[in-house]
Formats: C-alpha cells, sequence, structure tokens
C-alpha cells in the first residue's frame, strides 16, 4: 500500500500515486488516518519523500487528507514534498495551500 503508517502520526506516501490507482489510495489512506484521528491523535505528518511519481491526482488525494485532518481539529503537515509535486501545485494555483501544509511551517 502507497501509505504506510511508520509510528503514531507519522506515515510514508511511497512509490506511485497516480490517476490509476488515486481512488484506493486516497480510500485507503482515508481509513488509516481517520482510525488515527479518531483514537486521539492530535498531530499527523506525511512523508513525500519517497513518493516516485505523483500527478494531479496526488493533490487531490493530499487536499482531501488537509481536510479529513481539518475536521478533526488535528495538525496536519507534509514533509518532502518533491519539487515536480510543488511545481504542479503551483500551476493549478494551490501552492500556497500546499505549502501551508508543509511541515516547515508547523
Amino acid at each position: 500500500m502507497p501509505l504506510e503508517r511508520l509510528e503514531p502520526g507519522h506515515y510514508a506516501l511511497k512509490g506511485i500515486v497516480t490517476f490509476d490507482n488515486a481512488a484506493v489510495v486516497e480510500e485507503n489512506g482515508r481509513k488509516l488516518l481517520q482510525n488515527e484521528l479518531q483514537a486521539g491523535q492530535s498531530s499527523v505528518r506525511i512523508s513525500l519523500q519517497e513518493l516516485h511519481k505523483g500527478d494531479s491526482a496526488t493533490l487531490s488525494i493530499c487536499l482531501s487528507w488537509i481536510r479529513l485532518a481539518e475536521n478533526y481539529h488535528s495538525t496536519f503537515c507534509f514533509s518532502g514534498i518533491p519539487e515536480e509535486l510543488q511545481a504542479l501545485a503551483k500551476v493549478c494555483g494551490i501552492d500556497e495551500l500546499l505549502e501551508a501544509s508543509s511541515c516547515s511551517n508547523c
């Protein structure tokens, strides 16, 4: 599975995430994150350092998980955001939102 729990509140999104598998990645990740948030985890960090390929579907997943954490009033951030994904976020006009969710801002 592309989203792997490393320790409480810390995950890594690994491998390839594209339109081909985005729905499954989002759903499985949402379940993992939701279980942890419902159990009272107050902060979640997701590393994207081992993401080998991502596209606009990957950005959509990131936005979905940001909204999920907001619903639980939890601190949420991404680390190791690949330059390719940052550039795509800029083209899509959501670079400020992605940057605001960067762990360097936590």
